[in-house]
């Protein structure tokens, strides 16, 4: 029979030290509820004391990884793993990244990148969706060449009345955290105890604080759409001051591709307006693009042609001035003709000095604005519909532009 030794140390109220030849242990907590300590673990005891019933329960239980057929032989490489754990039926989360310079960059869920072998097993499981994710980050590469193409496509219809659009608050209600729930050590611990009573008193003030930081910005939020509801149904019927308000806060929401800069005039009888857009020079537009290989996980940059650049601009020039011209039409229901300017910064041939070359001027009736239809905007070409009015400009089919004089106000007033 193996001689047993234990000694125990009592070095507080509910606190012990616990010696035998195994080591140091101890112990924590009132008769029949403690916490032992030793180099076995943490163990939880719960017993009714002068039963003879009680209960054990390990608490710093730890999960295992396993590893396949590595407990026996050499363990497995990197990717032989993966594709185990793939062929199981198993799914990985992969972030796909692709540079300016088409460079692909593949990593984890944590940001890692994959070595060799198991980018391997990852095409060999998960090409298409691989693939399907590189196609997505070239359209975003591509995004601005779209976006300039199709600038006019979100033109708005007139309107012989005033619209409201209302917009809710952007902020989510707060949502109250839950309380700490007691856990075995706080019911025989007072320190833990009052612990998580801090904390759940923390947590409340720190709620109401947050609420009511919430509802004042939700009630300032409302008392400004209340001001714009009147402004843009009552006021821009009469008022100079608020049409020019409503008209810029919703020029200004614009979301445009290439800094484009937009300045206007109000006639004094609430009828006419005279607008200047500054254009982006031409040397601001994207000169590659971004495709995926047929065959292969890679990414070709491709120069833009210099035609096509030109082209790109032009319909972005002429797209620009039909998105202004909706937004007047359509947020100003008092307007009934409009004067479109846009011009682009240049130097002087002769001077060397700054000056402003307009590339187009034109003049458009609200009844002539009706005519378009406005269902079928991805079929029109801004600068053919722009020729349908009364129009300035000198420009090859390409898009080559040569600077022109703007229409006068005298024409807007005739009109």
């Amino acid at each position: 029979m193996a001689l047993r030794f234990q000694r125990r140390i009592r070095i507080a109220p509910g606190v012990s030290l616990n010696l035998s030849k195994r080591g140091i242990g101890a112990s924590v907590g009132p008769r029949g509820a403690k916490i032992s300590v030793g180099r076995r673990g943490v163990y939880g005891n719960v017993g009714l004391p002068g039963t003879g019933l009680s209960y054990r329960e390990k608490l710093n239980k730890r999960g295992t990884r396993g590893s396949g057929g590595a407990r026996s032989g050499a363990p497995m490489s990197s990717g032989k793993v993966l594709e185990q754990h793939l062929q199981a039926g198993g799914s990985v989360i992969s972030r796909i990244s692709v540079n300016e310079s088409g460079e692909i960059a593949i990593t984890d869920d944590q940001d890692r990148p994959y070595d060799d072998a198991e980018l391997r097993v990852l095409r060999k499981y998960a090409g298409e969706s691989m693939r399907d994710l590189v196609q997505q980050e070239c359209e975003r590469l591509n995004a601005d060449l779209a976006a300039l193409a199709t600038v006019h496509h979100d033109t708005l219809p007139p309107r012989d009345t005033p619209v409201f659009e209302p917009r809710a608050f952007p902020e989510p209600e707060p949502q109250r955290r839950p309380r700490v729930e007691p856990t075995l050590w706080s019911r025989i611990w007072p320190p833990a105890a009052r612990r998580l009573e801090e904390e759940n008193e923390r947590r409340a003030e720190q709620y109401a604080r947050t609420f009511n930081e919430w509802e004042e910005e939700a009630r300032a939020f409302n008392e400004q759409e209340r001001l714009r509801r009147a402004r843009e149904t009552e006021l821009v019927m009469t008022d100079l001051d608020a049409m020019a308000s409503v008209l810029e806060e919703h020029l200004g929401e614009i979301p445009w591709p290439r800094e484009t800069n937009v300045s206007f005039d109000l006639g004094d009888d609430a009828g006419t307006i005279a607008i200047d857009i500054e254009l982006p020079e031409e040397e601001a537009f994207p000169d590659v693009e971004y495709t995926l290989a047929a065959k292969q996980l890679k990414v070709s940059v491709k120069k833009i042609a210099a035609t096509r650049r030109r082209t790109l601009y032009r319909d972005y020039a002429h797209g620009v001035a039909m998105r202004v011209l909706g937004e007047i039409f359509h947020r100003l229901p008092t307007v009934q003709a409009a004067l479109v300017s846009a011009y682009r910064p240049d130097l002087d041939a002769g001077t060397g000095q700054p000056t402003d070359s307009y590339l187009y001027s034109v003049l458009v009736t609200k009844p002539q604005w009706r005519q378009i239809n406005f269902q079928a905007l991805a079929d029109i070409e801004p600068p053919t519909t722009l020729e349908r009015f009364e129009l300035q400009r000198k420009m090859t089919k390409t898009g080559v532009f040569k600077p022109v004089e703007p229409l006068g106000i005298e024409v807007l007033e005739k009109a």
